[in-house]
């Protein structure tokens, strides 16, 4: 039997890196998997790829009215949402002088708000059910301080905040809240940022003790796990998948 048969997940930022290396997991355990992204050619693009388990549609996490019509979507289509990953997110690093309020304002409206929306959207669901996973992408950088990082890591430590209170208050009803934490993985937005800040990125990269970064399929297993049943006592946790930098 596969590890998320019959169950329904919803994946955002799943164009492309760590959102669609979890949807394809997903779907290879299993799943019926939505996935949505602000770049809706290149998210129907991934769906395709995945095959009959997926769908997909065009995203922004920031507007509350477009969770609402996301979270009907995948209801009209499957009747409930087994499991959320709120995946979709932006990087910024840039000394703190040279962050523009605006600048960090939209890191907030992207990596937290976005988070705070789909819980709230997503929530009734699995309310109604008394079951589900959500499953909050954070970072490294919300378990510690960075240089360069105020907007990042504000954000970050804000949905392992968001994370942890949400687990408690949804917990008597049987949904599960965790949050996953990676560090340096293979994605476009680390090789992004490596043409922006090339001495960041080699630093960053030299102190892991692995000696490598990581591969998106490498955090997909470690939501796998969250999304599966194995993990039906774990709620309120942080995964950090890491190299062991944090260790």
């Amino acid at each position: 039997m596969e590890r998320l048969d019959g169950k329904i997940a919803l994946v955002t930022g799943a164009a492309r890196g760590i959102g669609a290396a979890i949807a394809r997991r997903f779907a290879e355990e299993g799943a019926d998997v939505l996935l949505t992204d602000s770049d809706e050619a290149s998210v129907r693009r991934v769906a395709e790829e995945i095959g009959d388990r997926a769908e997909a549609r065009g995203h922004d996490v920031t507007d509350e009215a477009a969770w609402k019509a996301v979270a009907d979507w995948a209801i009209e289509r499957h009747g409930h949402i087994d499991v959320l990953v709120n995946n979709a997110g932006i990087f910024l690093a840039a000394p703190l002088g040279e962050t523009t309020l605006e600048e960090f304002r939209r890191v907030q409206e992207v990596n937290q708000v976005g988070v705070f929306l789909g819980m709230r959207a997503v929530a009734p669901s699995m309310l109604a059910r008394g079951s589900g996973s959500i499953i909050n992408l954070s970072s490294l950088a919300g378990l510690t301080g960075s240089p360069l990082l105020t907007a990042y890591g504000a954000s970050k430590w804000a949905v392992r905040g968001m994370t942890k209170s949400v687990a408690k208050e949804l917990a008597p009803s049987g949904v599960r809240v965790n949050s996953l934490h990676p560090g340096q993985i293979d994605t476009d937005m680390h090789a992004r940022q490596r043409e922006r800040t090339p001495e960041l990125v080699d630093r960053l990269v030299a102190a892991i003790p692995m000696r490598r970064i990581g591969d998106p399929r490498e955090i997909a297993d470690a939501a796998l796990f969250l999304a599966s049943d194995e993990s039906r006592f774990v709620t309120g946790s942080e995964v950090v998948i890491d190299g062991g930098v944090s260790a």
